[in-house]
């Protein structure tokens, strides 16, 4: 029951902060094509604690009563040899000393697969839901710290030798701990190896742009962002899922192909999305999005397939702007 908690924490903290950002457009785009926007992808739940729904029915009634919890993240990188290469994930723990090796407290494949300590404290992830695939992550690190300096946390990690194996305690900051100031948990990772990674290439996905344009008229027009969501269908007018500022805001598209548009801290640069029937082409990040548009309670609204880092990177399934059409 752990990792659904672990889960569950995950979607909670993805609808309150669904595509928000503090820095520049440039920057968030970058970081939409080399995969670090959306780290830590999300897996629905199966099974729901009954603690989950209390935190939830509270958190609809009262909404937050607590601030969220920002650490320091400010530290000057100190080096540790015995960190460097690949650590592999073998199990989550409330603390250090509830782990035995070869005993799993959780049941089904864990949340973080693996974590790798490059040089100058350069990280690198794998997610079980990311198809075990290494890629860079928002994560740094310094001796006895791994910090997150977009989420603000500052985990601590301890390696010790236990039955002539290394192994690692990280304490995981989750939104248990920024939101709820719940005391935080631990993955244990086991040593895999002691190599530089420092040169790792993560496979990139790259969609076929190279499409003739077909007109579309039914798509000309100006459309306000009023939704994310994790599928097509679990869009309902009226209704807004996504918690927070989405980071796109709005589409301005126009004939032959041409798209301009705001996110919520700039302007899309031009030229750097265009357009043919069916398709929305990021020329830039070599994703090619389907869109689809619905008529729903006498509004007109597009499904913009969203092509992360997460897609483009882990290989994840793409999730969903929705937009209304306002002029």
């Amino acid at each position: 029951m752990e990792q659904s908690n672990l889960e569950m924490e995950c979607l909670i903290k993805k609808n309150l902060n669904q595509s928000v950002s503090s820095v520049s457009f440039s920057t968030v785009w970058d970081k939409h094509k080399r995969g670090s926007r959306k780290i830590l992808g999300v897996k629905r739940a199966i099974a729901v604690p009954v603690s989950t729904f209390i935190s939830l029915f509270a958190l609809l009634i009262v909404g937050f009563t607590f601030a969220a919890i920002e650490d320091n993240t400010d530290y000057p990188f100190i080096d540790d040899a015995s960190v460097i290469g690949k650590w592999q994930t073998v199990d989550y723990v409330k603390s250090p000393e509830q782990f035995t090796p070869g005993e799993k407290s959780e049941k089904g494949d864990l949340f973080l697969s693996e974590l790798v300590f490059i040089n100058e404290g350069q990280m690198l992830t794998a997610m079980g839901n990311g198809n075990g695939k290494l890629a860079p992550s928002t994560f740094t690190w310094t001796k006895g710290l791994v910090l997150n300096k977009q989420e603000k946390t500052a985990g601590k990690y301890e390696i010790k030798e236990i039955n002539g194996s290394d192994y690692m305690f990280f304490e995981f900051k989750s939104g248990d701990y920024t939101y709820f100031h719940m005391k935080p948990k631990y993955f244990v990772l086991n040593k895999v190896d002691n190599l530089d990674y420092s040169d790792y290439k993560s496979a990139v996905i790259q969609d076929k742009i190279d499409f003739p344009f077909v007109d579309d008229p039914q798509l000309i027009g100006t459309w306000e962002a009023v939704d994310y969501v994790e599928t097509i269908d679990d869009f309902n007018a009226g209704t807004r899922s996504a918690r927070g500022e989405l980071f796109l805001s709005q589409f301005d598209i126009s004939e032959n192909g041409k798209i301009s548009g705001l996110t919520s801290e700039d302007k899309i640069p031009e030229g750097l999305l265009t357009w043919t029937k069916g398709l929305i082409i990021d020329q830039e990040g070599k994703t090619a999005s389907k869109y689809e548009i619905k008529e729903l309670k006498g509004e007109t609204y597009l499904f913009y397939e969203w092509k992360s880092g997460s897609y483009t990177m882990r290989g994840m399934t793409p999730e969903y702007y929705v937009l209304k059409k306002v002029q």
